[in-house]
């Protein structure tokens, strides 16, 4: 009769390990399923609730308060956006038609495209498509605005982009916080409610704006055409991006060319136009909140890069516009 079979310590410790790096995975995973489960609630929840509230925004020493009215129906959404300190300004929005009234200066500037967010939008298919650049965790429980939340991670793999914490409510998936993340988990820029009340009635009076704007100058943005270049016309394209970044389009109005380039969360706008002697102030870097802008004159040619990314990012792009045929990238590895 043959006796034990003697298993070597090194393979040993191996089984050991891995009996022991299994469950932790499985955790690992079933957490991003489950996250990913609520960002998916989160995501329905910001296309079909109406709510009033009180936003606050946060970013470096300032800080703004915004009264909110959002309304979901039949007939789309409509939006209006009330600032409680600073200069007086109201926001209206019907569907993707922004109206931003400025009493200060008598104006309205009209804008027909989709409006800037103040809370960020996650596409549903961010971790399908992403090839690990973000990972996504359940971060546990809190409150904000007397509200039970949900706290979700969305955490960076690299120094390209940044992250987000999500506050969702318990029961709706609302979102009642957002957080800007650098990889080192601090906050660059947070939006939160300080008070909030899902599922209230909204009047069509709440949705009218309260500042008279009759008589004042409407100043529309220019609208941007996807462009087809000619042999005479430059057709711009960013050499090198960022492992993950896609173009998305080329538009042009003038003599203004507009890249948008995304990783599917991130989004970054390359202009490029003739440099001109008004725009030496713009040359270098600069920051408003979460976003960064670069500017550099390349070839006679202004070339700014803005986005809510790190400066790594756009240093890369800007570097790299070139004059050639052709919108696509060379992709940069990771480092």
């Amino acid at each position: 009769m043959r006796g034990p079979v003697r298993v070597p310590a090194v393979v040993r410790s191996g089984v050991v390990l891995t009996a022991l790096l299994l469950p932790l995975l499985a955790t690992a995973e079933d957490g991003a399923l489950a996250a990913k489960r609520w960002l998916d609630q989160m995501a329905s929840a910001v296309s079909n609730l109406t709510y009033r509230g009180t936003l606050v925004y946060l970013r470096r020493d300032q800080v703004d308060s915004l009264r909110i009215y959002h309304r979901v129906d039949a007939a789309g959404m409509r939006e209006r956006l009330v600032a409680l300190n600073g200069t007086p300004r109201e926001i209206l929005r019907d569907n993707n038609s922004v109206r931003c009234i400025f009493p200060d200066r008598r104006s309205v500037l009209i804008d027909t495209r989709i409006a800037e967010r103040l809370f960020p939008v996650i596409p549903a298919d961010l971790f399908d498509l992403s090839e690990g650049r973000y990972q996504l965790t359940l971060d546990g429980a809190d409150r904000v605005a007397q509200l039970e939340a949900q706290v979700v991670r969305i955490s960076a793999a690299d120094n390209f982009r940044f992250g987000y914490r999500l506050w969702l409510e318990k029961n709706t998936g609302m979102l009642l916080k957002s957080s800007l993340i650098n990889r080192e988990g601090q906050a660059i820029e947070q939006v939160l409610f300080t008070d909030i009340e899902i599922g209230a009635v909204i009047s069509d009076q709440e949705l009218q704006p309260d500042i008279p704007s009759d008589d004042y100058v409407e100043v529309a943005l220019p609208d941007l055409q996807t462009s087809t270049p000619t042999d005479s016309e430059p057709n711009w394209r960013v050499g090198q991006l960022p492992a993950g970044f896609q173009p998305l389009a080329q538009r042009r109005a003038g003599s203004l060319s507009h890249l948008t380039f995304s990783d599917g969360l991130a989004v970054v706008s390359v202009y490029v136009e003739p440099a001109g002697d008004g725009q030496a102030g713009l040359r270098g870097y600069s920051r408003v909140g979460a976003m960064n802008i670069l500017s550099k004159n390349r070839g006679g040619f202004a070339v700014t890069a803005v986005g809510e990314v790190p400066r790594s990012t756009l240093e890369m792009m800007v570097g790299s516009v070139a004059q050639q045929a052709g919108f696509g990238p060379a992709r940069a590895e990771i480092p």
